[in-house]
């Protein structure tokens, strides 16, 4: 685990350019680094991570590019070594649950020449944590919650606009009542 600052994104998005597939200009970041990216002053423990999520946007991730990405900035890389944090390069799969209209949420930067980041606002990165539910998880949304970047009724109200099997909706409203009750 790593407190990623703005030093870090700097190495980062050059090599992340070079090894991305030629054809792939954006990506989602979708995970607590993107608020890190877009959010630079969050508190330290909100930037902890030991990864960074990006998907490439518009393009299926082929097994050869994915390879090229693991050996080149995946968590066992010479990469992750140096600087002590990998990039995760993940399939849209994990963006299934996410609460209709993330994409019109989104914050984009140009990361580097060639490059736009399309970050997750910060509630749809806190309503995929609530959906994975782990501990880290937990006190990661109740940390946000505490800086103001996010809002419970915001939370509830994508939540209930969230078109989920009852399962799933359970899921989160655990994790929904954990983050509620006091540590």
């Amino acid at each position: 685990m790593k407190e990623l600052t703005q030093a870090d994104f700097a190495i980062l998005w050059p090599e992340l350019r070079r090894w991305l597939p030629v054809g792939v200009t954006d990506v989602w970041m979708i995970g607590s680094a993107s608020v890190a990216v877009v959010n630079p002053d969050v508190p330290a423990i909100l930037r902890t991570s030991k990864d960074i999520d990006v998907i490439p946007v518009g393009t299926p991730i082929l097994y050869f590019d994915s390879n090229i990405m693991e050996r080149e900035l995946g968590e066992d890389s010479d990469f992750s070594a140096e600087h002590r944090f990998f990039v995760d390069y993940v399939s849209e799969s994990l963006l299934k649950w996410t609460p209709p209209g993330w994409q019109q949420r989104v914050t984009t930067l140009q990361l580097t020449e060639g490059l736009l980041g399309h970050c997750l606002d910060p509630h749809d990165i806190a309503y995929n944590k609530l959906y994975a539910g782990r501990p880290k998880d937990i006190v990661w949304v109740r940390g946000l919650l505490g800086t103001g970047l996010i809002t419970w009724a915001r939370l509830e109200e994508l939540h209930a606009g969230n078109p989920l099997d009852a399962a799933d909706r359970e899921k989160v409203e655990r994790s929904m009542a954990q983050v509620r009750t006091p540590c």
